[in-house]
């Protein structure tokens, strides 16, 4: 599997020996050790297969097993961080160095209209997924405003206070034409809310008066319908990834009847978990908004959840700020700083489904998948038609005021169905 760097290089995921290193039952006698290879275009013909790294780093001279685990989470994490966030090349021995360039602390209605976007962008509070999402936009951002010209002044230079709605709808016109024919209603109608959340921000630092995003109507979509995977390649696809990766196999069905995105289930820790209340606490970041939600664990998935548990329970305790996180490396539990990214769940699925099995389709669309299953069960009509029942008894034309309002335990009782659903992956 494949890092990828913003550097252009990538790292693969690190191989840690013995297997069995963080569990009570790892053998102190055989040689401990982290691996990975490096792979750098600049050195491609001289490390066609990436250059090997391994770290032993004094493991090996430590008798206590609990000491030797805690060196061991510590080596990873610290090769981990010199990798992705220090620009270590282990080809040539050395760290980028620090980007020395001063920044704008301040905003105010005279800073230029580029750096005020971009600061706007570093001062708001929200997802990292979500912040990525932007900030990689800002480049077509810049490009764009660098190439409209009113009264003798480019648009990227215009002081950020005299911004209004025509000149951001000529920037996103100026994008669309950048990006010919991959500019899409999609695209335009995500360029305009990013934008519209930095102006939110920069309105409320008095940096602006006006929110110029207003005014600007969104363009209408054609909503494609999700490909999901057939029976058939279903039961290809459960028996493929049992005999051959157990663990991505156990996530992709815990995923499957969790109801939960890919980032929410990585983030889960040990902690979040009940099993005998048959729930599991998820953190839902939407843009700039936090809720936690409890999810169900479905009886198909409990003795997975249960193993995955199990698992947990028997590692040794972890550092001070690492957090014991369910699904890390090789989808196991595993004390870290924080959940491994999202890109790897996709990643996995293109390397042992789309590659070996010749199928197309994409891992996220099995939550709609289940969600559509779920719905159909007869436990969920029989719900529904009680429902409909109550609201007619109450003068109702609908169902919403009777789940919302009257029905108090409406939400404990979906939550009890999602337990006991029947629907099996294959």
């Amino acid at each position: 599997m494949k890092n990828h760097l913003t550097n252009g290089c990538h790292y693969t995921e690190f191989n840690k020996f013995p297997k069995n290193w963080n569990t009570t039952r790892a053998s102190m006698k055989l040689t401990w050790r982290i691996e990975y290879r490096f792979f750098d275009p600049a050195f491609k013909e001289k490390y066609p297969e990436g250059k090997r790294k391994v770290i032993k780093s004094g493991l090996n001279k430590e008798k206590d097993r609990e000491r030797r685990q805690q060196m061991m989470r510590e080596l990873i994490t610290f090769e981990r961080d010199l990798l992705e966030n220090q620009g270590y090349n282990p080809i040539l021995n050395e760290r980028e160095k620090p980007d020395d360039s001063p920044t704008l602390s301040l905003i105010d209605p005279g800073t230029p209209f580029i750096q005020a976007l971009k600061l706007g962008l570093e001062m708001k509070v929200m997802s990292e997924k979500t912040k990525k999402d932007i900030a990689n936009k800002m480049p077509h951002v810049k490009r764009a405003a660098e190439a409209i010209k009113l009264n003798d002044q480019l648009l990227s230079d215009m002081p950020i206070g005299s911004i209004r709605r025509k000149h951001i709808r000529l920037l996103l016109d100026r994008i669309g034409r950048n990006k010919k024919e991959n500019w899409t209603a999609n695209n335009f109608n995500r360029y305009r809310t990013d934008l519209q959340i930095i102006f939110k921000e920069l309105n409320e630092l008095e940096a602006m008066e006006v929110n110029p995003i207003e005014g600007i109507s969104k363009r209408k979509t054609v909503r494609k319908k999700r490909d999901v995977l057939s029976v058939k390649e279903r039961i290809l696809v459960n028996t493929h990834l049992r005999e051959n990766y157990y663990s991505f196999w156990r996530f992709m069905q815990i995923f499957f009847h969790s109801g939960a995105r890919e980032s929410e289930l990585l983030s889960v820790e040990r902690r979040h978990v009940d099993l005998e209340k048959q729930i599991f606490k998820v953190l839902i970041k939407k843009g700039e908004f936090y809720r936690e939600d409890d999810r169900p664990i479905n009886v198909n998935a409990l003795p997975l959840w249960q193993e995955v548990v199990k698992e947990a329970d028997e590692l040794s305790a972890g550092g001070p700020d690492e957090r014991l996180y369910l699904f890390c490396e090789d989808l196991m539990p595993m004390w870290r700083n924080r959940p491994i990214r999202q890109e790897q769940i996709s990643r996995r699925w293109k390397f042992h489904v789309k590659d070996k099995l010749g199928i197309e389709k994409d891992f996220y669309p099995l939550k709609h998948l289940n969600t559509t299953e779920s719905v159909n069960s007869e436990l969920q009509k029989a719900l529904q038609d009680a429902q409909q029942k109550a609201a007619e008894q109450n003068g109702h034309t609908t169902t919403t005021m009777v789940r919302s309002i009257y029905d108090v335990n409406n939400a404990e009782r979906e939550l009890a169905i999602k337990k006991v659903a029947k629907n099996k992956f294959a």
